[in-house]
């Protein structure tokens, strides 16, 4: 989980996730310098389970970077700071890891009060797979997103020019290992006015030169790491 700031919404999240943790597993929180309390109430759990870590402080991907990075368990979930997991995420991702390396669920588009909107992620955004329709348009969300440990030789280092960490996990994941989508909704996906998405604003905070500068990067690293 990489926070900032999420002090309003981060007990009921964190409280979603523990209940679904075994004694053995662990939630990290890379935080990227809140000062509204969110640390407080994060520490307010006495759940050895959750460890701490200083973000870069340099947005928010790398503050994932920084979670991922610290990160001991076989399964890795993304989690944003806000919305809510359903009881049976864990159990249900862990299932479908079973033949795939990194899987991506579906999720309820919900208002700030974790209500559902009856409409879901995959309603707006129908998945797919392939190189370059994900290239063009991903469709990998990362708080709906769960990967092996093994996929870490591909993923880490971040490159430099990366917007958004799931565009680049997706689209490594896509191109070196098995990736599946499944029907499942499994979280909560809170909207509220302080999203940052495009999935929140409908439509992109890039113009037309960054797009296509950003994804000559994503395509530039992407190759590159085949030798790897």
């Amino acid at each position: 989980m990489a926070t900032f700031n999420g002090a309003k919404y981060i007990r009921e999240q964190v409280d979603s996730i523990l209940s679904q943790l075994g004694v053995d597993d662990e939630l990290i929180v890379s935080d990227d310098g809140s000062t509204d309390g969110t640390l407080d109430i994060l520490r307010a759990f006495h759940d050895a389970r959750i460890k701490f870590f200083n973000g870069p402080q340099c947005g928010l991907t790398y503050n994932f970077e920084n979670a991922i990075k610290q990160a001991s368990g076989d399964y890795l979930f993304l989690s944003d700071q806000d919305d809510l997991w359903e009881p049976n995420k864990v159990e249900r991702m862990v299932e479908a890891l079973q033949d795939a390396d990194l899987a991506v669920h579906d999720a309820w588009i919900c208002d700030q009060h974790a209500e559902s909107t009856g409409v879901s992620l995959y309603d707006m955004c129908a998945p797919h797979k392939g190189f370059f329709p994900t290239l063009y348009h991903t469709t990998y969300i990362g708080c709906c997103t769960a990967f092996k440990k093994r996929i870490l030789k591909k993923l880490l280092p971040f490159p430099p020019h990366i917007v958004m960490h799931d565009y680049w996990i997706g689209q490594m994941a896509d191109l070196y290992y098995q990736t599946t989508y499944i029907s499942d909704k499994l979280i909560r996906y809170r909207r509220h006015g302080d999203n940052q998405s495009a999935l929140t604003t409908g439509k992109s905070p890039l113009n037309l030169y960054q797009k296509l500068r950003y994804r000559w990067w994503i395509f530039y690293y992407v190759l590159k790491r085949c030798r790897q």
